[in-house]
């Protein structure tokens, strides 16, 4: 009797998706937030957690009336005190576009004359172009998710990552790898020193170089943010000195006060423009000094500039 006991077995379709189409007021989520549901009952993505991720979910699971909409009025009534708005949209999954919602993925929706949506499209992480040719042009320069003009599409592109180098794969760098993975940074990490340049330190999702001469990286596709942490204050300033001149989104150097005040003054001294993206002390001030402590408060500031649109991340 033949068994496939041990063998790779491959993940159960996606059924059903609640998709955020609006969103009115303070909310815990986005336009654009899914939650997929697959025929083997795991969930993938959010749309916010709490009573309203609750209330979705059981609609998902109790009954295959798709495709609807659903209102929320997020006040104490529902035990949900944020006193937005929010409208999901629940959607059929045919067989055919389940790849669709592995990570990397864009999606297009069309609107029925009742205002419901439909999947019609869609590109995967590897480019693969599934559903209606007719619509796929369509994601071309489509960042943000939402609506077309004329209201017959809704477009979920996918999440573009922010690149980011740092330099120095020590005990800070190691922290901020790990913490970051899973936030839309593609990260790249370069450090000479063979014994801590190894690739059991970080997760498997980065890139490691095991240099970091300026010659390492001349030929390397620029990158939005760059984080200087060697274990070099000579390494550190000629990096720094080398990165003035690049048009990055966000450029930090870890340092005390002191070496930021002896860096600040001998760029001065060589001429260099002190530019606004450069963060020297890098990091939310405050929050500690063990390796985790300023890795956290490093990707913190990240996010919050993020947030605010001062570093882009595009959707």
């Amino acid at each position: 009797m033949s068994t496939l006991t041990g063998l790779a077995q491959k993940p159960s379709r996606v059924t059903c998706e609640a998709l955020v189409v609006d969103v009115k007021g303070s909310a815990p989520t986005a336009i654009g937030g899914s939650l997929a549901l697959r025929g083997d009952d795991v969930l993938l993505g959010t749309v916010g957690g709490g009573q309203m991720e609750y209330s979705v979910l059981n609609h998902l699971r109790g009954n295959d009336n798709w495709p609807a909409r659903l209102e929320f009025v997020l006040g104490t009534k529902d035990d949900q005190c944020c006193g937005g708005r929010v409208a999901i949209a629940l959607i059929d999954v045919p067989p055919f576009f389940s790849k669709l919602y592995d990570a990397g993925t864009a999606r297009v929706y069309q609107v029925d004359e009742r205002g419901f949506l439909h999947l019609i499209a869609g590109i995967t992480q590897h480019g693969q172009r599934l559903g209606d040719s007719g619509v796929w042009n369509l994601l071309e320069n489509i960042y943000h998710p939402g609506f077309s003009e004329d209201g017959a599409y809704f477009f979920l592109p996918s999440v573009q990552q922010q690149t980011v180098w740092i330099f120095g794969a020590g005990h800070v760098g190691r922290a901020f790898a790990k913490l970051a993975v899973g936030l839309d940074f593609q990260i790249t990490v370069f450090d000479d020193r063979s014994d801590w340049a190894v690739p059991e330190a970080f997760p498997e999702e980065i890139t490691l170089k095991k240099n970091c001469t300026l010659e390492s990286f001349r030929e390397q596709p620029r990158s939005d943010i760059v984080l200087i942490m060697t274990y070099s204050h000579a390494q550190d300033y000629a990096l720094l000195e080398h990165f003035l001149k690049q048009p990055l989104t966000y450029l930090g150097v870890i340092a005390s006060q002191s070496k930021c005040a002896r860096f600040q003054h001998q760029l001065i001294r060589s001429g260099h423009q002190i530019p606004d993206y450069l963060h020297m002390p890098m990091g939310l001030p405050g929050m500690g000094k063990k390796p985790s402590e300023i890795a956290v408060s490093i990707l913190a500031e990240l996010l919050q500039l993020r947030q605010k649109g001062a570093i882009s991340c595009q959707f």
